[in-house]
């Protein structure tokens, strides 16, 4: 059955505009959501109606997160992410079983409080496999696990935010 299935494929860009005509192009996938990306560094393809990503471009330069944009001596930037079938904690042990390590924590994201008023969309966690190949475990937050997380004023760590979610076991 295994841990999870393919949730879509992600991409480190460095323009946003290029990599949606070029992806777009050789793809023949739409840009789904905004021409400027989310927040101006995540871009999405796939369809509109229903809506479904099935490639997310994440401009590098402009991220929250500490993501090396690709190199010449660097150039495969390129990770697929996982839903898991049993909750993220529960794929962490079931990877780590099998040889893989975790190389970031899991974490709501946007963590509450760290973009204004948006709340929390997505539990996840970055993964490597045996070789260091990176790879994220990602889930939806429903709106009650999300607007939990945003009612705990006294969490201040990502375990007890995601434990005010309700997402740990």
């Amino acid at each position: 059955m295994g841990v999870g299935t393919l949730r879509c494929v992600v991409i480190n860009v460095t323009d946003l505009a290029l990599a949606y005509k070029f992806r777009g192009e050789v793809t023949g996938l739409e840009v789904i959501g905004s021409e400027t990306g989310w927040h101006d560094w995540l871009g999405y393809l796939g369809t509109k109606d229903p809506w479904k990503h099935e490639i997310i471009l994440q401009r590098v330069d402009n991220s929250p997160l500490d993501i090396q944009a690709p190199t010449a001596e660097s150039p495969n930037q390129v990770h697929i992410d996982i839903t898991p079938n049993n909750g993220i904690d529960r794929a962490i042990e079931e990877i780590i079983e099998l040889g893989g390590r975790v190389k970031k924590p899991p974490s709501l994201y946007p963590r509450p409080g760290s973009r204004g008023d948006h709340r929390p969309l997505i539990d996840w966690a970055v993964m490597q496999d045996p070789f260091g190949n990176e790879f994220c475990l990602v889930e939806n937050l429903t709106d009650n696990q999300s607007q939990a997380a945003m009612a705990a004023t006294e969490a201040r760590t990502d375990q007890q935010w995601r434990t005010a979610a309700g997402v740990t076991h």
